[in-house]
């Protein structure tokens, strides 16, 4: 699933995938890259998307992170926005909603940054 996303992401001309992690212990290295988004799925290989939401708030508030799951979407999408989550997209949603959202929390960024 993640080479699929990987290949959508990289087939838009404006978007570039810069790292890739399989669990929340990669933190650092996710930091290291300082990308200007984070996707990452609930569920993880060894902990949860939730585990990653909250130790990137701790670390690195201002990043924006998009979250995907398949499973009890609505549930985890309002958990997850609590938790600090800035977009969610269901995978059900299909590739077009996914570059859609991570376009517009680009965006929201940019104007932020643009605002300061």
């Amino acid at each position: 699933m993640r080479r699929s996303i990987i290949e959508t992401i990289e087939r838009e001309p404006d978007l570039m995938v810069c790292g890739q992690a399989e669990d929340a212990p990669e933190i650092p290295a996710i930091v290291a890259l300082q990308p200007d988004v984070v996707l990452t799925d609930l569920q993880l290989k060894s902990s949860s998307g939730f585990d990653l939401i909250n130790a990137l708030r701790a670390r690195v508030p201002e990043i924006p992170i998009v979250v995907t799951t398949m499973f009890d979407v609505r549930r985890s999408e309002r958990i997850a926005r609590a938790a600090g989550a800035s977009g969610f997209v269901s995978k059900a949603n299909g590739s077009d909603h996914l570059i859609a959202t991570l376009r517009e929390v680009l965006g929201k960024t940019k104007e932020r940054d643009e605002n300061l």
